[in-house]
């Protein structure tokens, strides 16, 4: 019974850990750094869903700035034919440095000066296979944006369809550095 009950605790903890976003690399050849003492939102997108997310990740994610984030976006890119999929990642690279401009211009709208450090607070992964997001339930196609809560530790908090789960996923990233989340985490 014993070993049954380790197990079903082996899997449960498992299954919180967040799908493939520890190992990716992004456009730019940079590992993604979920799960080495930040908190991080992980967004599964696709192109169709571009537009979700620049009318809201942008507020969203200076609405998370006191709890800095690191902000991933994993692009689905299994819609894309194999012949323009370099092409899609250059386009990823455009939209990465125009997510910063945007960023920036945000925090100056609101009075602030942008932290110098946006690059590396932001992440997009182009997944040609798609695996991360076979890997939550999103088949070829999906037309809603995924977004996943991460602790510093790398454990997954909270999942939800973005923009919609925006509030709930602020919370858990806004949880996970409160000190008796940490203390808790340590003492295990």
């Amino acid at each position: 019974m014993r070993i049954i009950m380790a197990l079903a605790c082996l899997l449960g903890l498992m299954g919180a850990l967040p799908a493939h976003a520890a190992e990716s690399k992004d456009v730019f050849g940079r590992t993604v750094p979920v799960g080495q003492g930040r908190p991080a939102v992980v967004l599964y997108a696709n192109p169709d869903t571009r537009e979700v997310l620049r009318t809201h990740a942008f507020q969203f994610a200076y609405q998370l700035r006191r709890e800095y984030p690191i902000m991933v976006v994993h692009v689905d890119l299994r819609d894309v034919p194999s012949f323009f999929r370099g092409a899609a990642r250059r386009e990823l690279r455009k939209s990465h440095r125009e997510s910063i401009a945007a960023i920036q211009k945000l925090f100056r709208d609101q009075g602030q000066q942008p932290p110098d450090n946006l690059e590396s607070s932001l992440y997009l992964v182009a997944d040609s296979t798609g695996a991360p997001h076979h890997a939550l339930g999103l088949e070829k196609g999906f037309l809603q944006v995924l977004a996943q809560a991460v602790s510093p530790s790398g454990l997954e908090l909270a999942r939800g369809r973005f923009p919609e789960s925006a509030p709930s996923i602020g919370q858990a990233i806004q949880s996970s550095l409160a000190p008796s989340f940490v203390s808790k985490a340590s003492s295990h």
